[in-house]
C-alpha cells in the first residue's frame, strides 16, 4: 500500500525548481541543477508545428522541471521564470517586449519600435502602406540609397528628361 502521508514528496518528484547547468544546442536539450541533483539532459519547451521558435535556454537561468511519474529522466523544462538573474525587462503592461543582448523589440498600442545595435537586414520585396521617414541623427536627415532607381509620382531619379533645357549655365526647371 502507498504512503499517503507523503503528497508533497510525490509533488517534489514531479516537480523541480532548478537551474540550466548546461546546454547542447544541437540535440536541443539541457541539463538542469535541481538541489543536489543534476538532471541528464531534457528537451525544453519550445513552439513546434507549422510555426516554430528556436530561443534556447541560458545557463543560469530558472526553470520548471516536468518529470512524469516522478522519473527525472522523463524531464521536460518549462521556462520562462523570472529571477534576481534575469529580471522582467519592463514594468508597463503596455509594453510587450521581446530582446537580448540589446536588440529589442517593443509592441505597444502606438505601433511597434526596433532597437538594434547594428544593422536590421530584410531579405524579401517590402510593401510599406503609409508615410516613410528617413532620419539620422537629431541634427540631421537621413539618406535613402537605391542602387537601381526610385520613382516618385511615377517620375523616375535615375532617367527622367527635363523639357525646355538650353545648354549652358542654366537652371533647370521641376521635373515633368
Amino acid at each position: 500500500m502507498e504512503d499517503e502521508d507523503d503528497t508533497h514528496g510525490k509533488i517534489g518528484d514531479l516537480l523541480r525548481l532548478g537551474l540550466v547547468s548546461s546546454v547542447d544546442l544541437s540535440s536541443g536539450t539541457a541539463e538542469v541543477q535541481c538541489g543536489e541533483i543534476t538532471s541528464p539532459a531534457c528537451p525544453w519547451v519550445e513552439l513546434a508545428g507549422n510555426f516554430r521558435t528556436w530561443r534556447p535556454p541560458t545557463v543560469g537561468e530558472q526553470v520548471l522541471l516536468l518529470c512524469p511519474e516522478g522519473d527525472i529522466a522523463g524531464g521536460i523544462i518549462l521556462r520562462g521564470l523570472l529571477s534576481t538573474s534575469f529580471p522582467a525587462p519592463a514594468s508597463d503592461e503596455n509594453h510587450h517586449l521581446i530582446g537580448a543582448d540589446g536588440l529589442t523589440i517593443k509592441l505597444t498600442s502606438e505601433g511597434i519600435v526596433i532597437e538594434a545595435p547594428g544593422d536590421v537586414e530584410i531579405t524579401g520585396d517590402v510593401k510599406i502602406t503609409g508615410n516613410l521617414s528617413v532620419d539620422g541623427d537629431a541634427d540631421i536627415t537621413g539618406t535613402a540609397t537605391a542602387d537601381q532607381d526610385v520613382v516618385g509620382g511615377g517620375i523616375s531619379l535615375k532617367s527622367h528628361k527635363h523639357t525646355g533645357v538650353q545648354p549652358g549655365s542654366g537652371m533647370t526647371g521641376a521635373p515633368q
